[in-house]
């Protein structure tokens, strides 16, 4: 914290200020670039002097990395403080620490930064509340920007300085449980009962704890409930989820009425938090978290609060700032219109995303990033000429680009250019950092290309760099998969089968690769088994019934085997050809 003013402190004369005529000043120390990558609020920084993309993360308690973020940035691993581990959704994780000589931020440099490391991997490193809540802060997802600032004699003053007709919402930051937690929480109420909530724009979605659904009235079982997947957090546990209908919703001054929100069946960190007020919160409101007050101010922005509600309709606005929602905050540059463009991507808002990145890419057609952006509106609008020509623009500007090869490799393989997919996606394999998101990415595709084999060592580092993700399942599953699909190290396979369905479960993609590799290996009893809890669970899987069928057939059993045959075929008249490239037939091994 420390180090942080110190930098904000030597830039902070060259900036900008808001004053007050009765002397309060606000002391501007500079502003992040947000871009939404995806449901991600990102920055770059630089580690080292390497520019690196962190997420913005006011949940996390401290500068966080994953184990995988830390070998592709060369940094060496330490030992944590003894008996120190991190607490979040899904579960505790072990942690050690990296030393960061030379952290870039803010046009500035800090000297000597420790992060810690481990956990699930979020595809980048974190920036935590030891970092961003060092200082005032302001947070401006829908504008692109998060800027801190230095309050002086401001403590009678309201700080929504942009909300020029007095039209905004105030609630006070409730006390962290320890002293050393800059994070900021809020009381909150939820159907007429108080909640304690975390604000997090590391989180994708605001979630509920079930505990603390269960508190204020929410039935999981009623018939408007609708369950949904697994998420997950720092921990290696992954973690059921449910939508759920709420009546009301309070913060500070601030009220919204009929709308869902997701609940997570688990605990928030060491469980005294309720509720995480996610990034899809931070979209929807302009947002000053003035420390020196201990009070946060906020106006709405318009559109859905929560990213498990349905969107409003036309004109709809929260009830406290139905006026508050134009600020004068209009995009000026190129810059400006892609971050907003990349914000309003994010929320569902794709034809406002087309319309800012236009103007991003008339301002500046040089930027390959903003090409790439508009493809996923594109995309979004499914426009798919478009996205392609963008992404061939794209990398005629950055050709190393590893997210435009691996978006249009898949337009491509949608569309049967399976030869040029296949040369997109080894061109992003050969970029894409050991066991980053990336690589995950690479991988998929080249099972979904046939290449099974290719996928497997990029499978074995992505492992190797999570043996405590929660992630460490499907990926495990992946492997398995590809290898009984190339017929490789079956032994090797199964084993990572097993540990899989240990791990999360008897999932019928994971009981689908059991069942595959006990084929394989001869073991058909094994393998009927595999098969049919798979089949029970998943009963429109071609491949799982086609599967069935043949360790039907191999184990003696031909009429329902062959029955088996006819009910893949039905789901999937292609089934015989596409498992007929990996010799699985009825007359094949």
């Amino acid at each position: 914290m420390k180090l942080l003013r110190v930098c904000c402190l030597s830039i902070g004369a060259l900036l900008a200020n808001h004053t007050w005529a009765d002397g309060c000043q606000l002391k501007d120390y500079g502003t992040l670039p947000v871009d939404m990558a995806g449901e991600r609020a990102t920055t770059m920084v630089k580690i080292n002097g390497a520019d690196t993309r962190f997420i913005l993360d006011t949940g996390a308690f401290f500068n966080f990395m994953s184990t995988a973020n830390a070998s592709s940035l060369g940094l060496k691993l330490r030992p944590a403080p003894l008996g120190f581990r991190m607490n979040g959704v899904g579960g505790s994780a072990d942690v050690q620490v990296v030393h960061v000589k030379d952290f870039g931020i803010l046009n500035g440099t800090l000297n000597n930064v420790d992060f810690f490391v481990g956990g699930t991997d979020a595809g980048h490193g974190l920036l935590g509340a030891n970092l961003l809540d060092a200082a005032d802060l302001e947070i401006d997802l829908a504008q692109g920007k998060l800027t801190l600032f230095s309050a002086d004699h401001c403590s009678k003053n309201s700080l929504a300085y942009w909300a020029k007709d007095g039209q905004y919402s105030v609630a006070d930051i409730e006390p962290p449980v320890s002293r050393a937690d800059q994070r900021t929480f809020f009381k909150v109420t939820i159907n007429g009962k108080q909640v304690r909530a975390l604000l997090d724009s590391g989180a994708t979605a605001t979630v509920l704890s079930r505990a603390a659904a269960e508190r204020v009235g929410i039935d999981l079982n009623a018939p408007d409930v609708k369950a949904g997947g697994s998420s997950f957090g720092i921990g290696a546990k992954r973690i059921s989820t449910w939508t759920v209908r709420i009546a009301s919703f309070s913060v500070g001054t601030e009220t919204i009425q009929h709308s869902q929100m997701e609940v997570i069946d688990g605990r928030i960190g060491d469980g005294q938090t309720d509720m995480l007020l996610g990034v899809d919160f931070l979209l929807a409101h302009h947002v000053f978290i003035a420390n020196s007050q201990r009070k946060a101010y906020f106006t709405y922005n318009g559109g859905r609060v929560f990213s498990f509600a349905k969107a409003p309709i036309e004109g709809q606005q929260s009830n406290a700032n139905a006026a508050a929602n134009d600020t004068g905050a209009t995009p000026k540059t190129a810059s400006d219109f892609a971050l907003s463009g990349e914000a309003h991507l994010s929320r569902g808002e794709s034809a406002a995303a087309l319309a800012d990145l236009d103007e991003a890419i008339r301002m500046a057609p040089d930027q390959s990033a903003y090409y790439v952006a508009r493809a996923r509106a594109d995309e979004a609008n499914k426009k798919h000429d478009a996205a392609l020509a963008d992404l061939n623009k794209s990398l005629s500007l950055d050709p190393k680009n590893v997210e435009a090869l691996l978006l249009r490799a898949e337009i491509h393989m949608a569309q049967r250019d399976r030869t040029y997919a296949l040369a997109d996606v080894t061109a992003a394999g050969s970029l894409a950092p050991a066991g980053s998101t990336q690589a995950r990415w690479v991988c998929r595709l080249y099972v979904q290309l046939g290449q099974p084999a290719a996928a497997l060592p990029l499978l074995d580092d992505w492992i190797r760099l999570h043996n405590r993700d929660a992630m460490l399942g499907l990926a495990l599953n992946e492997r398995c998969w590809a290898r009984g699909l190339s017929n490789q190290m079956l032994d090797d396979a199964l084993d990572d089968c097993r540990k899989a369905i240990k791990r999360d479960g008897e999932d019928p993609a994971y009981l689908d690769s059991l069942g595959l590799v006990q084929l394989r290996l001869g073991h058909y009893p094994d393998s009927i088994k595999a098969y049919e809890q798979a089949v029970a669970q998943m009963p429109k899987s071609a491949w799982s019934r086609y599967g069935l069928g043949l360790a039907k057939i191999r184990s003696g059993q031909t009429e329902a085997g062959n029955a088996d045959l006819v009910t893949a075929r039905a789901l999937d008249p292609e089934i015989d050809t596409h498992a007929g490239k990996f010799g699985l037939s009825a007359a094949g091994p």
